[in-house]
């Protein structure tokens, strides 16, 4: 008999059957495969969600940090440069605020402006912006320097960096051997006043200056070149300047705007408001130049001695009254500006009151009166009363004694010129009185006291006056920002 042969049927329903078994047994294999490669990531797809979400919180905490440390050098910022305790206080304390295991490290600059081009300090601006008592180590982008400035003496700071990192402890990531992170060292830098750039408050400014003949023609002129060169650290376009004089002016059409009148005529305010006394720099960053076709210009150039006496009250009632526009001014005709103007008067002067009796005199703002007497400790009281009024109107007074003012006396035994100006000028941005600390008789006395952070200032010559209107000025502009300190 014949064996019975498997029909094709059969044949490829068996290879069907093997093929289906070989599926089976590869797809167990597969399946054994992926199970234990599902077991080997679960580690890695655990620290990759781990450090996720913890960089993300690392990210948090630095941004934090560098919130904190922008806070910081604000805070420390506004008590300089008159107090650096205080400064390095303040800052320590915001950044304790915002992390009661904070340790910031608290470092002072001299920030004045830079030559542009050349980046090298502009050397005028020292001491009155700042002084750090040297230049080494300075650091210089186009628009400012900033100058590495040790606190005390006669050393005077305007800018503050704080640094700080900060160790991140991990909730997720420990699972993989990494138990914390570090923000990084983050620095702020925070400055008061000009900065070495160009002052970026909206003002109102009123400048009386002495031009007595007891003032020289070297110390006049070099007063007027102070004026000057304080005009070139100013924004045109936000900081209005009229100009005072002591004695009265004539105006007259065609003459020179600031010629010296009488006792009894013509303005103590000749000059009105200017928002064209520069032109635009050569360049970025640099020095404006003057714009000799300015009427404030043309007032400081042709500024000649007057035979008149030293008037006090009346100079600065004028003044009061014209900013606060209680007697006509310009200032509707000049551009509005985005936020309200500070306005302030700076008044310097050298020496005791001279002056002629004025009838009817009001120290009173409300009304056009004028005032003089030859009673000088009446004249000095005259100047008091009429600064309160003016303060209470809200107008900063600033006061400089230049020369004999700083020793001269309101009549024979009376009160020293120096205290009189000292206590008409407005508090110091932490509320106290300005005060005369010394008689100013030495360049280390008068370096201490105009660096004391109030709004009282003194000077011997004609060269300090320059660098201490700018200081006013500065001080009016009184503002904290940000900075960044060039690298």
């Amino acid at each position: 008999m014949h064996a019975l042969t498997p029909g094709p049927f059969l044949k490829r329903l068996r290879r069907e059957q093997a093929k289906a078994e070989d599926t089976r047994r590869k797809a167990y294999r597969e399946r054994g495969a992926a199970a234990v490669i599902f077991a080997l990531m679960i580690p890695v797809l655990f620290g990759a969600l781990a450090m996720a979400l913890d960089v993300g919180r690392l990210v948090y905490e630095r941004q934090h940090l560098s919130n904190a440390m922008d806070a910081a050098a604000l805070a420390g910022a506004a008590s300089l440069p008159g107090d650096p305790v205080a400064a390095r206080n303040a800052a320590m304390s915001f950044a304790r605020a915002n992390d009661p295991a904070a340790a910031p490290t608290v470092t002072f600059w001299c920030v004045v402006a830079s030559t542009g081009a050349g980046r090298t300090v502009v050397s005028s601006q020292i001491p009155s912006v700042c002084n750090p008592g040297t230049i080494a180590g300075a650091r210089c982008s186009e628009t400012i320097c900033a100058i590495p400035c040790i606190p005390g003496g006669s050393n005077s700071c305007n800018s503050i960096t704080v640094t700080d990192d900060k160790d991140v402890a991990f909730n997720f990531a420990p699972v993989i051997g990494i138990n914390s992170g570090n923000t990084g060292s983050l620095a702020a830098d925070a400055c008061k006043g000009s900065c070495g750039s160009q002052i970026p408050n909206p003002m109102d400014i009123a400048l009386v200056a002495d031009r007595t003949g007891s003032m020289s023609d070297a110390n006049r002129n070099l007063m007027v070149a102070g004026i000057k060169s304080t005009l070139q650290t100013m924004t045109r376009d936000l900081q209005y300047v009229a100009l005072g004089t002591i004695h009265r002016s004539k105006t007259s059409p065609g003459s020179c705007i600031t010629t010296p009148s009488t006792d009894t005529t013509g303005p103590w305010m000749p000059v009105p408001f200017s928002n064209d006394y520069t032109q635009n720099p050569a360049l970025p960053g640099g020095s404006p130049p003057l714009n000799t076709g300015s009427t404030l210009i043309k007032g400081l150039n042709c500024l000649s001695a007057s035979s008149g006496g030293t008037y006090l009250a009346a100079p600065l009632k004028a003044a009061a009254r014209y900013v606060l526009g209680l007697t006509p001014n310009n200032l509707g005709s000049l551009p509005a500006r985005s936020t309200p103007a500070r306005k302030a008067i700076i008044l310097e002067t050298d020496g005791q009151p001279n002056e002629q009796n004025v009838a009817a005199s009001d120290n009173s703002l409300n009304t056009a009166n004028d005032i003089g007497t030859t009673n000088a400790a009446v004249a000095c009281s005259n100047l008091k009363a009429v600064a309160a009024n003016a303060k209470a109107e809200g107008l900063l007074i600033v006061t400089v004694a230049f020369g004999d003012a700083t020793t001269a006396q309101c009549g024979t035994g009376g009160e020293f010129v120096r205290n009189v100006l000292a206590g008409s000028a407005s508090p110091d941005s932490h509320g106290n009185p300005s005060t005369s600390n010394n008689d100013c008789s030495t360049a280390s006395l008068r370096s201490a006291e105009n660096s004391d952070g109030d709004f009282f200032f003194c000077a011997a010559s004609g060269s300090e006056l320059g660098p201490i209107f700018v200081s006013a000025v500065n001080t009016i502009s009184s503002n904290s920002r940000l900075i960044r300190i060039p690298g």
